[in-house]
């Protein structure tokens, strides 16, 4: 089943029914979504979910490999262990990578070779909130949100027991293997989950059975929650840990994540007069990343969020809220660390409102929030107070179109290691240096989106400009200095090159990086089409997509690791027990390349998926095949920083169980 919401289209189109039926089903609820579960035709700030069979057939070994591809949305591979994904250009700590509306709590915005210690294969369905979200989830999701719902914490007892099992093998490609098992039971008001899971893959071969040297990834994933559950909600915790081995291709360096992860989650329905919702959760992480045992990332990162939903007062329905995280974060090791020792804390408040005005549903949102930077080595501390507003409106404009406009001016503070970072980083071969100057980043955006979503022909597009002033980036050093700042200025039009201690070596294996800020532009649009071709015993979908984005300084100079502009078809069949799709995604060649930025070519990525659902009572069993890269093409994102050829040609095999 696939939906996408606000700037792509409803296109349910992999389950076994009818293209006519499809139109039928309740649209999937986004969950991070303010003001209660609201689908697509509800929703005003752009967003797209990925559930059901679209999940099945989509995921892959990182969240950002699983959603590339959605309009919008891009990876920043570093191999296929680490994908972290990209929104209309932007990621890192701009994007808000979260676990049922709560932080990862990793370390993944450190560093582009550091994984989020979420599997997506644990996901019941990934929601993306595209456009800034710091409203909701703070000033980290300045540039979008991507949350994974896992249901870890039940929320209502089953009367029977229910799960979900995956099993899957790859080709040579990859040599890769999954086994997932998810079991959900309970006994009166009690109900419980328990989730595990496995994945593997060797060193892969990319186009023309090239070889790719310490590129393999092994992960895997546990937990265990329960709930006391009742008519006016639920209580309860879970317990998960998960880990990680990976290679860093083309290099010897080896990485191990290690993370231990205690949730509390609940609901309470009309707890007081006049509020319809409270709604509680908090999570503890206790993660450590080693590169090779020689240099350590330790995290321990506390965060609770409180939100109570009030009815209708004087005409405006609402949700308020508050939510803080305590982060301790420590680098250390054999060699020389990049970032300091550095206690992070953050407490916001915020609140959305909305009410009809004649034909318009309004919307209007606030966010306040303190964060404090104390950081050890003689380092000073640093203090921010991001302040975010916005205004939208929502008008259905007849016939089941659309109209949501979106405009606000959001605030971001600057992360750690934007501020202290100072020295070699091996796993990335670079030399980082922040700026203890840095202010907030503040953003002027407009997103204008027109849909339809319901009938034999769907369609929407999203039109989006963003005006950064203070844009943070990592900038390639051409100054001909050391990294202390002594020497002889000597700009070559090369970049910088530099030893573990910092001094210029034309030679030297790590290159000079710069955290600046400088007044930037980002715009950008997104589309999507369909349209039943067959209705009826047998359904068939054909869809285009696609999008493109623009990030500029004012000087006009490009930023770098911008996503290319895309262009995708699709055609999706559904006949009885049978599934299948073929997809083509045409990236173009980037050449609106940064300075000291090197381009990089098109590809076109052929998938392809059939699957058939086995009869048998009280289960559904899929049995499922599926093609990627097809064309075997060489495929090197832009937006990654380490230019490796992704998989070639491969294929795998699959049996889905849900029951």
């Amino acid at each position: 089943m696939r939906i996408l919401v606000s700037g792509a289209i409803l296109a349910l189109s992999l389950g076994a029914a009818t293209a006519a039926e499809t139109e039928t089903l309740e649209p999937i609820a986004v969950e991070a979504l303010p003001l209660g579960d609201r689908g697509e035709a509800e929703a005003l700030q752009p967003a797209a979910v990925v559930a059901d069979d679209e999940l099945l057939r989509q995921r892959d070994n990182s969240l950002g490999r699983s959603l590339d591809g959605e309009p919008g949305v891009s990876s920043s591979d570093f191999g296929v262990g680490v994908g972290r994904p990209v929104i209309r250009g932007l990621s890192g700590a701009r994007v808000r990578v979260q676990e049922n509306g709560l932080g990862s709590g990793d370390v993944s915005t450190l560093s582009v070779d550091h994984a989020v210690s979420i599997d997506p294969l644990s996901a019941h369905q990934i929601e993306v909130l595209k456009g800034p979200a710091t409203l909701l989830y703070g000033s980290g999701a300045i540039g979008g949100v991507v949350n994974v719902v896992t249901h870890r914490i039940p929320r209502a007892a089953p009367s029977r027991l229910t799960g979900h099992m995956d099993l899957a093998i790859g080709d040579s490609t990859l040599d890769d293997s999954l086994a997932r098992l998810d079991l959900s039971g309970g006994a009166g008001p009690l109900a419980w989950n328990l989730q595990g899971g496995v994945t593997e893959s060797d060193d892969y071969q990319a186009n023309d059975n090239r070889p790719i040297g310490n590129s393999f990834s092994e992960t895997d994933q546990l937990s265990g929650g329960a709930a006391w559950t009742g008519d006016r909600g639920y209580l309860g915790a879970a317990i998960s840990g998960f880990g990680s081995e990976y290679g860093i291709p083309g290099e010897d360096a080896v990485i191990n994540i290690d993370q231990d992860r205690v949730d509390l989650g609940g609901e309470w329905l009309d707890p007081l007069p006049g509020f319809d919702r409270l709604e509680f959760a908090g999570a503890h992480t206790d993660y450590l990343h080693d590169e090779g045992g020689e240099v350590f990332f330790a995290n321990e990162e506390t965060e609770l969020r409180l939100a109570l939903t009030h009815g209708a007062a004087a005409g405006w329905t609402g949700a308020l809220g508050i939510q803080a995280f305590d982060r301790q974060f420590e680098a250390f090791g054999e060699e020389e660390v990049f970032v300091p020792p550095v206690d992070t804390r953050n407490v916001g408040l915020f609140a959305v409102e909305e009410r009809p005005v004649g034909a318009w549903t309004l919307q209007l949102g606030g966010r306040i929030e303190y964060q404090e930077h104390q950081a050890e080595g003689g380092n000073p501390d640093r203090d921010h107070t991001p302040v975010s507003l916005s205004v939208g409106g929502l008008r259905p404009l007849g016939n089941d179109v659309v109209l949501a406009i979106n405009l606000g001016r959001y605030q971001r503070g600057p992360a750690a290691e934007e501020l202290y970072s100072n020295g070699p980083h091996e796993a990335t071969q670079t030399f980082e240096r922040g700026d203890l100057d840095l202010d907030e980043e503040t953003a002027n955006s407009l997103d204008l989106g027109l849909r339809q979503t319901a009938g034999r022909l769907r369609w929407s597009i999203n039109l989006f400009v963003t005006d950064y002033a203070d844009f943070v980036f990592l900038d390639t050093v051409d100054a001909g200095l050391n990294a202390n700042g002594t020497g002889t200025p000597a700009q070559d039009g090369q970049a910088d090159r530099v030893t573990e201690d910092g001094m210029l070596d034309p030679a030297g294996e790590l290159l000079l990086l710069d955290y600046n800020a400088a007044d930037a532009m980002f715009y950008g649009a997104e589309f999507e089409l369909g349209y039943d071709l067959l209705t009826g015993a047998t359904g068939l979908t054909a869809r285009v997509f696609g999008d493109m984005v623009r990030g500029e300084l004012d000087d006009d100079t490009n930023l770098p690791r911008i996503t290319p502009a895309r262009l995708g078809l699709g055609l999706d069949l559904t006949r009885g027990p049978w599934q299948a799709s073929l997809e083509a995604l045409t990236a173009d060649e980037q050449n609106r390349t940064a300075p000291l930025e090197t381009a990089t070519d098109g590809y076109t990525d052929v998938t392809a998926f059939i699957g058939v659902e086995l009869p048998g009572a009280g289960a559904r069993t899929q049995l499922y095949l599926r093609g990627d890269n097809l064309l075997d093409e060489e495929i090197i994102r832009h937006t990654s920083f380490l230019r490796i050829p992704q998989p070639g040609r491969r294929f795998s095999a699959g049996l889905s169980v849900r029951f």
